[in-house]
């Protein structure tokens, strides 16, 4: 499995499944075979193509919580936090943003329940008993890899697309710019050494959502479909 900050994070999960499944599915994953990801509004769809015949199996995943109502607060952190977003353009994990998601049990990083519910809901057309089987995660490794690369694309997960959480950031720059420039106050963080000196705690002291504290999903009832 591709290691890095982000699929790190993924370890333990992982670390519950069939070993035999789990290589399968790196091979698969590595492959290609996963295709046809489609968001269906509660979890994703996907066609994973079994190497060496003509079978495809198809996949639901399930989303890891319903974020979709907190797209804007998301939004927020990041415009008050620029280093985080430089580094999503960069292709890479800032080290404080992914423990400040972890810290905060915001699902984009799998909690103590992830396994649980992507063992209970997922689903899968092919004979395997397990609901874990190489195909589910296949389509789960192809996400961690991709969130890897483009940590944003984490949030997928969640129910928030990137392009939409990217429209909502340059409309909640703009406010904090828009704000800033009412009050007189100068201090807009500039970027030195390559690092953000800057403290969103400090800089917007009375910001109607500051990243702290933890977001709360709205939690539904679900079956497999």
């Amino acid at each position: 499995m591709k290691r890095g900050p982000y699929a790190s994070r993924w370890e333990p999960v992982l670390a519950e499944v069939d070993k035999s499944h789990l290589r399968a599915a790196t091979r698969l994953a590595m492959s290609g075979a996963v295709r046809a990801r489609v968001w269906d509004g509660d979890g994703w769809r996907a066609v994973v193509e079994r190497s060496g015949t003509r079978r495809a199996f198809d996949v639901w995943l399930p989303k890891l919580a319903d974020y979709a109502g907190h797209a804007r607060d998301v939004a927020r952190w990041l415009a008050m936090r620029p280093d985080w977003l430089a580094a999503h353009y960069a292709g890479e994990w800032d080290e404080s943003f992914l423990e400040f998601l972890s810290t905060h049990q915001v699902e984009v990083v799998p909690t103590r329940e992830t396994a649980a519910r992507l063992r209970a809901l997922s689903t899968c057309t092919c004979e395997e008993a397990d609901p874990l089987c190489p195909h589910v995660l296949a389509v789960l490794l192809a996400f961690i890899w991709e969130a890897e690369g483009s940590p944003l694309a984490a949030f997928r997960m969640v129910g928030i697309e990137v392009e939409q959480l990217l429209d909502l950031v340059q409309e909640e720059t703009a406010v904090l710019a828009g704000a800033a420039g009412a009050s007189g106050r100068t201090d807009v963080p500039e970027a030195s050494g390559g690092l953000w000196a800057w403290s969103p705690e400090e800089w917007c002291e009375d910001a109607a959502v500051r990243p702290l504290g933890r977001i709360r999903p709205v939690v539904r009832s679900e079956i497999r479909p």
